[in-house]
């Protein structure tokens, strides 16, 4: 059976334990006290027996006549009543006389005394000292003992029965007081559950409050055993509401920046529509193509963005620098390839850790832009080296006449200066870049030297 409650696997567990300690005790009280019964017994029986002689010495009795002595024991029935000790001491016995006998035979066979319970057979074999036999279907614990000088054996005896019977009722006085307190006990264990979960409770009414709107840390005090699962309910809300506020700027990005292109390519499917020549439909047909490009590479970076927005650990190879930067220039448009001059001055031999793919995408955006925002026929120079175990490369481009940047805004989402609103792109290209080089432990800044645009990134040992 499958217990999903903590109070009652933590009461059925405790009860469980209390109730084999209960008949480890009661099993232990009894072995032990049968044990000391046993002892206790045994000795009486000698001392029975012992004092039995030395009467029958002392008194010089004579075992010569003809029937034995028979002494008399009072027939107490049991009648199932439980009584105290004081009321079974009654004037004319005692009912547990029943349970102890003695004989006294001579050596040639002849009963010359006994109680008046035992039977005219001999209690025990002759030989000196205990025995268990049977009589009459009961265990007896017998004790013989022979007397040389007069020639008789002495036997005593009791039945075994009033052993086991008082070690039941002495382990069972210890199990009773334990017994009627497992109830308060349980009740006690109830209460003390009821209370030690009690911050269990609180943390699942924290949780039933919070909603997708408020992701608010849980702020309340726990017993240490449940901190770590607060600890990482709060991280995991931490992380819920930073993948929350991002999927909503995405979709804000997105709606912003799609609505223009298909504002515009919604005039030219009207102008087509209104056209009266066919070279006013083949212009806005044209337009509409162009606008159909830019807003295809509008939304393969919007989704290149998303896709690294939640980009883990990358499988990074050891790389030559100078083939990152090769391949790089090998992928920027052919247009702005021819509209400046480059300049190289890397070591062949600097290496470097990186995904090639996504690091050759990142460098290609920084080349492009570099370009972009460079004079005609002006020099782009690209230079690394090593400083303080770190690889520095840096790309500088002078900007031509009316273009002006603004440093700290660079690298956002969109962003493009009010000067720049001619050039062609979407403003992603650099926010791409930026998480890119992010997931490659390196830092992208920018400086500006009068028009001389530098570009440094910094990538870590």
């Amino acid at each position: 059976m499958r217990i999903n409650s903590i109070r009652r696997m933590i009461l059925l567990g405790v009860n469980s334990v209390v109730l084999l300690l209960m008949v480890i005790t009661g099993f232990i009280t009894y072995s032990s006290t049968h044990h000391e019964l046993d002892e206790l017994f045994d000795a009486q029986l000698t001392q029975y027996a012992r004092l039995l002689d030395q009467l029958l010495i002392q008194n010089s009795l004579s075992l010569d006549h003809t029937d034995p002595l028979i002494v008399y024991v009072p027939q107490i029935a049991e009648d199932g009543i439980e009584r105290t000790s004081a009321e079974e001491r009654r004037p004319e016995g005692h009912k547990y006389e029943n349970k102890v006998a003695f004989q006294v035979w001579s050596t040639d066979g002849k009963l010359l005394m006994k109680s008046a319970n035992a039977s005219d057979r001999e209690l025990a074999p002759r030989t000196s000292g205990y025995h268990e036999v049977f009589h009459d279907n009961r265990r007896w614990i017998c004790y013989s003992t022979y007397n040389r000088e007069h020639g008789y054996w002495i036997f005593t005896g009791q039945r075994e029965d009033v052993r086991g019977e008082l070690s039941f009722y002495l382990a069972l006085d210890q199990l009773i007081p334990l017994s009627i307190a497992l109830l308060p006990i349980t009740i006690l264990i109830w209460i003390a559950v009821y209370w030690g979960i009690k911050p269990i409770r609180d943390l699942s009414k924290e949780l039933a409050t919070t909603k997708p709107s408020m992701l608010t840390p849980i702020d309340i005090t726990l017993p240490v055993e449940l901190r770590p699962f607060q600890i990482a309910i709060n991280q995991l809300l931490k992380d819920l509401k930073s993948y929350l506020v991002k999927e909503k700027r995405f979709i804000a990005d997105a709606s912003h920046e799609l609505r223009t292109p298909l504002s515009i390519l919604l005039v030219h499917a009207d102008n087509i529509k209104k056209s009266t020549s066919k070279e006013e439909t083949d212009a806005a047909a044209n337009a509409i193509l162009i606008s159909t490009k830019r807003l295809s590479h509008l939304v393969s970076q919007l989704m290149e963005t998303e896709k690294l927005e939640h980009s883990g650990q990358l499988k990074l190879t050891s790389l030559k620098l100078i083939s990152l930067i090769e391949e790089s220039l090998a992928l920027v448009d052919v247009g702005l390839l021819d509209k400046v001059e480059w300049d190289l001055d890397i070591d062949p031999s600097l290496e470097l850790r990186a995904e090639p793919g996504l690091l050759v995408a990142a460098l290609r955006n920084l080349l492009d832009n570099a370009a972009k925002y460079a004079k005609v026929q002006s020099h782009v120079r690209i230079t690394a080296h090593v400083v303080e175990n770190k690889l520095v490369l840096t790309i500088c481009n002078e900007l031509p006449e009316g273009i002006d940047v603004d440093l700290e805004r660079m690298g956002e989402r969109f962003y493009r200066h009010q000067s720049n609103q001619h050039i062609s792109g979407a403003g992603l290209g650099i926010s791409i870049t930026t998480k890119i080089l992010e997931l490659h432990n390196a830092e992208l800044s920018y400086s500006l030297e009068s028009r001389l645009v530098i570009t440094t990134v910094i990538f870590s040992a």
